[in-house]
């Protein structure tokens, strides 16, 4: 069977081409509980995921500006264009395999540069997604966490060690912030393992999904739909609380994939109480996991 992703693949002649599709796929998709088109939250709509995809793919291959400048700004583009936080976890997924690709092809690093059709394998890139996070400047954890700041997540909440929202917190340490995140957002939880989670579990099942159903948007769909069943979202988490997203887990493990009525339901349940069981965290994951696949080598994308 042809790979669905191929056509897509053999476009995507530069980092700024695999971070738009990637980011506009992802949007695109039915994905339960999140916005696609014809299925807006009551602020936020296609149309902004669409226009955030143009910033991320504008802002994050820029080699010639360091990793906490280039996310800070994407996310302060974005806000000044909706008001509203669209993209910061897939800007915070994507910056470090942005940057592992600068590391692993030098030629990239030319200032101005987006090109670049060298593609490497997955184990190649999760190593140098490891020297990325070793290599973050103190400045660059102040931009990041700014950056997330300013972004206001929901359900963030205040900690007390490395706060976000405490100007006088320790915000030197990025991936140590993030370490202290891990057990409550899944984002946060990448930075903490080197990327091995995505690399390792997210990837894998997204590429399986898509060569199954012969399809990239109905692969993307059910990919998301194995990962909510897999383990609960933590944006849900975050904002409705555990047993909530524990619940949202085990009725996604109850759906039969080919039961079209019994997702719509799904989708319409996850919608409900202004959108508070929108699982983002699975689709920041979905998005960076697309981005890898349009990027890694061609050996690599062809192994199942």
């Amino acid at each position: 069977m042809p790979d669905p992703l191929a056509l897509i693949r053999s476009l995507t002649r530069s980092r700024a081409d695999a971070i738009r599709w990637a980011c506009v796929l992802e949007a695109t998709a039915p994905k339960a509980g999140n916005v696609f088109p014809g299925r807006p939250f009551p602020d936020l709509g296609y149309a902004d995921f669409v226009a955030a995809a143009e910033i991320a793919s504008d802002w994050l291959p820029r080699a010639e500006m360091p990793l906490g400048d280039r996310i800070r700004t994407a996310v302060e583009r974005t806000l000044d264009g909706s008001g509203k936080n669209v993209n910061l976890g897939i800007l915070l997924l994507l910056g470090p395999l942005v940057i592992a690709e600068e590391l692993l092809d030098p030629s990239l690093l030319r200032p101005g540069s987006t090109n670049g059709t060298v593609r490497h394998s997955s184990a190649e890139w999760q190593l140098a997604v490891q020297r990325c996070l070793e290599s973050i400047e103190p400045s660059d954890s102040r931009n990041v966490m700014r950056a997330i700041a300013i972004a206001a997540p929901r359900g963030i909440g205040r900690v007390e060690q490395m706060d976000v929202n405490d100007p006088a917190a320790d915000h030197d340490d990025l991936v140590g912030a993030m370490r202290t995140a891990a057990d409550r957002d899944r984002v946060a939880r990448q930075y903490a393992v080197g990327f091995h989670d995505l690399f390792q579990v997210v990837v894998p099942m997204l590429d399986l999904a898509i060569r199954e159903q012969g399809d990239l948007l109905s692969g993307i769909s059910l990919a998301h739909l194995r990962l909510l069943a897999d383990e609960p979202d933590t944006l849900i988490a975050r904002t409705h609380g555990v047993d909530v997203a524990q619940q949202v887990q085990i009725r996604a493990r109850r759906i039969d994939p080919d039961d079209l009525a019994a997702r719509d339901q799904f989708d319409g349940s996850l919608r409900s109480q202004d959108h508070r069981k929108n699982p983002g965290t699975t689709a920041d994951l979905i998005a960076a996991s697309l981005y890898i696949l349009l990027r890694r080598s061609s050996v690599d994308a062809s192994t199942p």
